[in-house]
């Protein structure tokens, strides 16, 4: 399970996915990784705002619950994150979707988490779990951290 940013970087590194910041290094030569700055999007209060800054490519337009896992074709299922958010959602993805083909899980809860009246989620919380006890599966929750 990737746990944060700098977990993520660790796997995407080799294949080429993320860079690191230049001349940060730490006192043993290795690089340091470092997130991209945080943009704030609480004045983004509109679809329009936000479809404004996906056409930017500031901000990416996806299924909060996603379609790979049985998400509705709904307007109020449509949301937006940040391209690094994007990277983490779709590795999350990857995870359930192992988990629901290895019947680890049979239920999944998505709540995107809102700072004042932007549309745009400062996170999204994953839950899943299983409905049968000793299915063998474990409650999994995981955090996209998108602002």
């Amino acid at each position: 399970m990737v746990r944060g940013w700098q977990e993520l970087a660790g796997i995407l590194l080799p294949l080429g996915g993320l860079a690191t910041a230049p001349a940060a290094l730490a006192q043993n030569g290795e690089p340091i990784l470092m997130p991209p700055p945080a943009d704030d999007f609480s004045a983004v209060t509109t679809r329009a705002a936000a479809n404004k800054l996906v056409r930017q490519g500031r901000l990416v337009k996806v299924d909060y619950f996603p379609r790979e896992l049985g998400g509705p074709e709904d307007p109020n299922n449509i949301g937006y994150i940040t391209p690094e958010a994007m990277i983490e959602r779709e590795l999350t993805i990857r995870v359930l979707y192992l988990f629901l083909r290895d019947d680890l899980i049979d239920h999944l809860e998505v709540v995107p988490e809102y700072k004042g009246k932007s549309v745009v989620p400062a996170r999204i919380r994953y839950l899943s779990r299983h409905s049968r006890e000793g299915s063998g599966g474990k409650p999994y929750e995981r955090v996209v951290e998108v602002w």
